[in-house]
């Protein structure tokens, strides 16, 4: 038995190839990584807020 490439998974359209979701998963690794780096970025700036906040020091 073949796979069937339509469904109602697929709301009656063409399901994606393997390497088309290969490559939305490399794409999607990538912005993670991107996002990772950008909430890291926002924590450490809060932490500087913080601890302006409590020195009563400037930023």
């Amino acid at each position: 038995m073949g796979l069937n490439k339509l469904g109602p998974a697929a709301g009656g359209k063409k399901l994606p190839t393997r390497e088309q979701l290969q490559r939305e998963n490399e794409r999607l690794k990538e912005k993670i990584k991107i996002l990772e780096a950008q909430l890291e970025d926002t924590q450490l700036a809060l932490c500087d807020v913080y601890e302006a906040m409590l020195t009563g020091g400037e930023l």
